[in-house]
Order: C-alpha cells, then sequence, then structure tokens
C-alpha cells in the first residue's frame, strides 16, 4: 500500500493528542491526499480506554483508512504521535517504509520538577530498530523543545521548526459579542486529573473566586478529585463530568477562560486554551504559557486574577478587543488550513491532482481476523447471547468463533458460527485441579490454531485454566465482559482482572441498586451501556408476531419464562401463576422454555391456553405478549423494561446467581414492574397475577418504560473489538521475554 502520510498514534488517548491528530487527518483528506492511520497500545494508559470519537468518525467517514500492523506500507511520510508509544520495541513485525520518520513530542522530555518523562535515547532506538530510518523530532512547542538535550540521541535531528497544534476554526464558532455576564462566568475545561489543577487551596481560591455574587465558577473535567485535593468546594462552582462532545457549546457560554495548573506540570502546549481562544474568550494563564500565545492571552499571577477580570469587565471596548485579538491568533497561527502548507514545505508533498478518484481506486480491504469469544453459562445462556450481540455486530473482516460451556451452544451453530464445546468439570465429575489443566490446553490449541486477534470472556467467574491460556500467549488482546450485580461471594474473582488486557462492564438500568463488589472497581473498566441481543426496533410487529406464534385474536396473552430450573426450583411458581393465569377465560399462556432446561422430558400443556414453546430470541415476538412473568437475569429483565412489557419479576435467589432480587426491587419500587418472590409471594399469585392484567396498571409500566433513553452497549463492545483487532503493541516489554 502507498500513502502520503502513515499516522501511527495510541489512539485512546483522551485530550490534545488525539484531538490535534484529528485535525490533521481532517486537513490531509481535505488536501485529497492518500492516508492511513495505525493504532497503537502504548505503556502510558493502565484504563481500558476506547479510541477517541474524533478518530473513530474519521475513519467510519473514509477521512483516513485503518491500518492492520500486517499491511505492508510505504509511506512519503511516517507521524508517531508521542514519544511515549515506542517506549518499548513493536512487540510484532511490521513493514513499514518511510522516506520520512516524524516523532512529534506531546510532552516535554523533563517536567517543571526536573523528573525525566521518557527516555527519548530508547525511544529513538526503538524508532530506529522498527522503521530503519533515522528520526525527525516536532516539539509542538518552545516549551518542549527547551526541554531537550543539546546533543540528541545518535538517529536524531531536530525538526526546524515547532509542530503546533492546528484547529478547524469552522468547529469553534465564535462567541457572542456583548459584555460579561452578571455574575461573570469563569470556566475551564481540561481532563480529570489533579496535575492540571493548582497545587494549593489558596492559589485554586484566588484564580477560581468562592463569591457567587459576584462569579459562577463553570468546570467541565471535574470530578471527585477536586474534593480530594482541596476539601468542600465553593458553592458557585459548577461541576461538569469530562466530556468529548458539547465543549464549543460550553466555552461559548464563559465571558473569561482561566487555566491554572500543578506546580509539578509542564503543559507542553494547551490545547484547551487554543481553543477557548478560537471562540474568542478572554484567556488568563500563567506567564510561562505567554512564548506560546502572545498577546492572544492576559497573563497574571493567581493574586492577580481578580484584579485582571476587574479590568476587562469596566472595560467593554478592552474586552472586545482582547476577544478579537485571541480569534485573529488562531486564525493566523493554527488554523488547519496551515497543514498542507507545512507538509509541502518541510516534506515536499503536494496536494494530488486528482485526489478524490485517487484516494477511492487504492482503498484495500483488511485481513481477516478470528474473534475468539469463550464463555461459561452451564445454568443460562445470558453470557452466550451477550457475545451474539457483540458478534453480529462486527465488521466484515473478523470473523467470530465461539468456545462455550453453554448447551445452548447450538443456538450459535444455528446461527452460523463456529462452535466449540467446552465441557465444565461438574459436568463429568473431573477434580478442579486436572479440569483447568485440560482447559488451559483446549484454549491454548484453539489460541494456536485460530491464531485470535482479540480473546473475549464473558463470565463472572475466571478459571484458572482460562488465564493460564492467556499467559501462554501475551500478544493476544484479550478481554474480560463481566456484568454487574454480583454477590460478596464472587469478590475473590476479581483478582483474575490482571489475567486480561481490558475489562468492560455491561451497564445496569438497576445501577443504584447495585452495591456488589465490582462497583468498587469502576475506575479500572469500561463502562458502556446496557448489551441487548436485540434492540426493541428489531421486533416483529404485533400482527406479525401474532400470526408468527399462531396467537387467535381477542385473548391477553401472557408469557411464561422462569429459567431452566437448574439450581433454584421455580416449580412452585410455574404452577401457581399457570392456574391463575389460565382461571381467566380470556388468558393464553405462551410457556417459553430454556433449551438449556434441567428437565429435558417433555411435559404436556395443562389445558388448550397453555402453549409450551421452545423460542430463541423470544424478545423478538415480544411484541406479541401482553405481559409477562419471567426471572430477572440480565438479558431478559434489559429486554422486557427497554421493551416495555409489562412484568411480574420473580427472581432466581440461588447463591450463584447475580443479585437478581436487586433488579426487580428497582423496577417495583420505579413502577418499572412487579415483583414476587418465590418463598415470601406464592400465597398471594392470585392478586399479583390480578395487578399485572390489570389494564391501567400495564399501561404504567409500560409508558415507564417506554421513557428510559438508552443505547446498546454490543455496538461499543464490537467497536472496541475492532479497534483492539487492529492494534500495534508496545505496551510491554518484548525483550523480557513472556
Amino acid at each position: 500500500m502507498k500513502l502520503n502520510i502513515l499516522f501511527i498514534a495510541d489512539v485512546r488517548f483522551e485530550g490534545g493528542t488525539s484531538t490535534a491528530l484529528a485535525v490533521e487527518i481532517q486537513a490531509a483528506a481535505r488536501a485529497g491526499l492518500k492516508t492511513g492511520l495505525l493504532a497503537v497500545k502504548g505503556p502510558l494508559l493502565d484504563h481500558p480506554y476506547p479510541m477517541h470519537p474524533d478518530l473513530r468518525a474519521l475513519l467510519d467517514g473514509g477521512a483516513t483508512e485503518r491500518i492492520d500492523p500486517e499491511t505492508k506500507v510505504e509511506a512519503d511520510l511516517v507521524l508517531l504521535h508521542h514519544p511515549t508509544i515506542m517506549s518499548n520495541c513493536v512487540t510484532r513485525r511490521i513493514s513499514i517504509r518511510a522516506k520520512h520518520l516524524v516523532m512529534v513530542l506531546h510532552h516535554p522530555m523533563v517536567d517543571r520538577l526536573g523528573k525525566l518523562q521518557y527516555d527519548l535515547a530508547r525511544i529513538i532506538n526503538n524508532c530506529r530498530w522498527t522503521f530503519g530510518v533515522n528520526v525527525l523530532l516536532a516539539p509542538v512547542s518552545a516549551i518542549v523543545r527547551d526541554a531537550l538535550p543539546r546533543r540528541l540521541p545518535t538517529g536524531a535531528e531536530l525538526l526546524s521548526e515547532d509542530w503546533t497544534n492546528l484547529i478547524d476554526l469552522d468547529d469553534w464558532p465564535r462567541r457572542a459579542d456583548g459584555p460579561p455576564h452578571n455574575p461573570v462566568v469563569i470556566g475551564r475545561h481540561a481532563r480529570p486529573d489533579k496535575l492540571k489543577w493548582p497545587s494549593s487551596i489558596a492559589d485554586a481560591l484566588r484564580i477560581y473566586p468562592a463569591d457567587q455574587s459576584r462569579y459562577t465558577i463553570r468546570i467541565l473535567g471535574g470530578d471527585s478529585f477536586l474534593e480530594e485535593l482541596y476539601g468542600q468546594l465553593p458553592a458557585n462552582w459548577e461541576i461538569l463530568p469530562f466530556a468529548w462532545t458539547g465543549i464549543p457549546e460550553f466555552l461559548q457560554g464563559l465571558d473569561f477562560y482561566v487555566y491554572y495548573h500543578s506546580d509539578s506540570w509542564s503543559e507542553a502546549f494547551g490545547r484547551t486554551i487554543l481553543e477557548a481562544l478560537a471562540v474568542g474568550l478572554v484567556t488568563i494563564l500563567p506567564i510561562h504559557f505567554q512564548p506560546l500565545f502572545g498577546d492572544a492571552a492576559v497573563y497574571a499571577a493567581p493574586r492577580d486574577v481578580e484584579r485582571v477580570i476587574d479590568k476587562f469587565i469596566n472595560d467593554v471596548e478592552a474586552y472586545a478587543q482582547q476577544s478579537a485579538l485571541a480569534k485573529d491568533f488562531v486564525s493566523r497561527h493554527h488554523s488547519a488550513d496551515l497543514f498542507q502548507q507545512r507538509l509541502e514545505r518541510l516534506f515536499g508533498i503536494a496536494r494530488p491532482r486528482d485526489s478524490a478518484v485517487e484516494r477511492a481506486s487504492m482503498i484495500q480491504p483488511l485481513p481477516t481476523r478470528h474473534v475468539l469469544f469463550a464463555s461459561t453459562n452451564g445454568i443460562g445462556m445470558g453470557h452466550l447471547a451477550q457475545q451474539m450481540a457483540v458478534a453480529q455486530r462486527l465488521p466484515e473482516g473478523l470473523k467470530p468463533v465461539f468456545a462455550t460451556m453453554s448447551y445452548a451452544m447450538r443456538i450459535a451453530a444455528n446461527e452460523g458460527y463456529h462452535a466449540h464445546f467446552l465441557t465444565y468439570h461438574r459436568g463429568i465429575d473431573a477434580a478442579p485441579e486436572d479440569w483447568n489443566d485440560v482447559l488451559a490446553e483446549e484454549l491454548f490449541d484453539l489460541i494456536s490454531h485460530l491464531r485470535p486477534a482479540v480473546f473475549a470472556y464473558d463470565a463472572t467467574a475466571v478459571f484458572d485454566g482460562v488465564a493460564a491460556a492467556l499467559a501462554m500467549d501475551p500478544n493476544l488482546f484479550s478481554i474480560w465482559v463481566r456484568r454487574p450485580m454480583w454477590r460478596e461471594s464472587h469478590r475473590g474473582f476479581l483478582e483474575m482482572a490482571n489475567a486480561f488486557d481490558a475489562v468492560i462492564e455491561p451497564g445496569e438500568l438497576a445501577d443504584e441498586f447495585d452495591h456488589g463488589p465490582t462497583k468498587e472497581m469502576r475506575d479500572k473498566v469500561f463502562l458502556v451501556p446496557p448489551v441487548l441481543h436485540l434492540e426493541p426496533n428489531e421486533r416483529l410487529e404485533r400482527t406479525a408476531a401474532r400470526l408468527f406464534l399462531d396467537l387467535p385474536e381477542g385473548v391477553t396473552v401472557v408469557a411464561l419464562q422462569l429459567g431452566s430450573g437448574s439450581n433454584f426450583d421455580m416449580r412452585g411458581v410455574r404452577n401457581g401463576v399457570l392456574k391463575a393465569l389460565l382461571d381467566r377465560p380470556d388468558t393464553l399462556v405462551l410457556d417459553i422454555r430454556s433449551p438449556i432446561r434441567a428437565d429435558l422430558a417433555p411435559d404436556e400443556p395443562v389445558g388448550p391456553r397453555h402453549r409450551i414453546v421452545e423460542l430463541f430470541p423470544s424478545f423478538r415476538y415480544s411484541r406479541a405478549f401482553d405481559a409477562a412473568v419471567v426471572a430477572p437475569g440480565y438479558n431478559t429483565f434489559h429486554e422486557n423494561i427497554l421493551g416495555a412489557v409489562p412484568t411480574l419479576f420473580v427472581p432466581n435467589e440461588a447463591d450463584e446467581m447475580d443479585l437478581q432480587l436487586n433488579r426487580a426491587r428497582w423496577a417495583e419500587l420505579g413502577g418499572f414492574g412487579l415483583l414476587m418472590r418465590r418463598d415470601h409471594g406464592l400465597p398471594h399469585v392470585d392478586s399479583f397475577v390480578e395487578r399485572l392484567l390489570d389494564p391501567t396498571e400495564r399501561d404504567s409500566m409500560a409508558a415507564r418504560c417506554s421513557s428510559i433513553i438508552w443505547t446498546n452497549g454490543a455496538d461499543q463492545i464490537a467497536d472496541f473489538i475492532e479497534d483492539h483487532a487492529r492494534i500495534l503493541r508496545t505496551d510491554w516489554d518484548i525483550t523480557k521475554g513472556a
């Protein structure tokens, strides 16, 4: 593949590095250049961050091509964004030939306290080892340039000019003209990090005053860390969570942008400052930023910030002039339109004559990669169904293969997936130690045969055999998808998180009722919305669903789905509910049996209005149901709530299950459903059924459920898998072995 530019970056960075990269990719696309993006998992970020949304949007929109690490590439220019991505050698051989190799230095080598931030000599050596050419160092600012040693490592050369951040002015509409508000709105935004804030509470209160009669302090990117840093926060500080979107609108609502950080932090450039200047905000900064932004900003010591603000409040003309200076500075020195000029001036890369045709004709398909989905599930089939939800959303070129302990494996096979059955030690009466050894061998054999790019494990329990198999191939990217609502007895499995590269937790509608052990680990996992195999709008319409199920007109249809019964005897509940329903002459019961129920012997309906069916996925036909009685396992609970099916929840309260009772309580107390416990409510089953079938009650539950705003977490998990299936790893030191 021949490219004008190959961008190489850790696409998970939340802040300015990714935003600056996105602007360059977009500018190159506008110039008609042929570019590609090779994603790296570097050593700096431990949290399982997803790809920055701006970069994903550019890939999805065709502005650049996703590059697989095994793709052979020839590029006029290879741009490595951020030095730390090459702190270690790459863990697999790549074939990239670069005419020019540029390392964009987004961070100083030494911070303000003199602490080394990265080993430049090691990075240069790794670059030369990997690409076979010398490295041009491109500092993003004079601050980064000045932190470099006078004598550069062998094979490194300093670019003659700084690789300053650029910004697309169309994305940053100017703040409306006019004087400041009363009270004055002072704001700032940054990723949530203590180093991005003044070191002392005294300085913080000088810079962001607590006088609510005069000031409103609006903070985008605040979190609990601010209370840890400063104690109780002033009442006029409005704390907003970090976000990737809505920043231009946030800035347009401010009067002043005021940004100060820790004494120990070295801000390489200040992307957020550039954004504030772009919208024309009067911006107040510490004096060390003056070489970067000149007269576009105003500079003051913390004790003088209020005085500077007062000056501009009392001089409307000076306020307007300073706003104009800010906008003009960004237009002259940092407009995205300057990127093409930079490329041509430094590297001779000119705009192609027939760029659109040329770029479209050179797009190449990505090589096929396997994704190995492994799951437990001897009792239910929720983990397997959740993995199928993700698998069906993977793009072309990623081939799902299933290895599962679920007896519902045939469901995956029937969908056309390759599936491998893994025995569980209880099913064959094997000693756990011996079984784990065999499990490790089975999984390793599968991994060796398939050579998957990603191993995705869905379960609560992580077995030693799984961890052992993964340890044999540290370059295989591994993900543990674990759902919330754990019992305390499951806490021990949390220690197994270290066996995986990333942990993903699907969301829980009843999150406020979850006080289990995973709640304490939220800062170490990638949180996504609740996951559904099918989305509510993918269901058959009511008429079509009833026709498929051969349901007569004029009857009230109730779905009965109480799980497999393998570990919690629901026969009494089923019989009691069934009788109460069939005692009503206008009711038909659709008794949906699990494909992995404990008793596989066929049983007979108790009457003509009792239908026994094996139906998967039953949610596809749920518009045919007027009501349902179900066990609130993760999948069924979220399907019925998000599908607005009026439901009586009967939780499975076995010790090894998740906290289904908490889900049902959330539904009951919020008006989203009804709760009946097996050992408490059975004597009153008639009253529960009467309430469930009351038209007013059903309408109320359906309306409450329909008001929930939701997106499918399966889409985000599929995106995460796609991004990490095409990633180059430098996050571990392969020179030390595995």
